[in-house]
């Protein structure tokens, strides 16, 4: 199972999110794939069925992924978007959300900042 989905450059946008780069294809089905550039509102309360990035313990091991979030109960479930992505169900205690996806990020000139697109 690869459950490796994101990871940031460790910087802020002028919007004050954070930038995230996607690494697997589990949310094609929304539109973003393997490389594409997401914007993530660290300060947003996340609810069911939101587009986040989470830091899960997965097989004794911190992965970052980017995936649909669901609870129930003590669980979480995170869904993928794209064909044959299975459902991670975890422990609410082993997922750490960083943030919900607020836009896909476009780059124009090397000088001028990212243009934030919304979903």
């Amino acid at each position: 199972m690869n459950a490796v989905g994101a990871f940031s450059w460790n910087s802020e946008l002028p919007s004050g999110r954070n930038p995230f780069w996607i690494r697997d294809e589990a949310l094609a089905g929304v539109g973003l794939h393997a490389g594409d550039a997401v914007s993530v509102d660290t300060r947003a309360e996340v609810r069911d069925g939101d587009l986040v990035v989470v830091e899960i313990e997965l097989d004794g091991d911190s992965v970052r992924t980017a995936r649909r979030y669901f609870t129930a109960g003590d669980r979480v479930r995170l869904e993928g978007a794209g064909e044959g992505v299975e459902p991670l169900d975890l422990a609410a205690d082993s997922v750490m959300v960083m943030g919900v996806i607020a836009a896909r990020l476009r780059f124009r000139a090397a000088d001028d900042p990212p243009v934030e697109e919304p979903l």
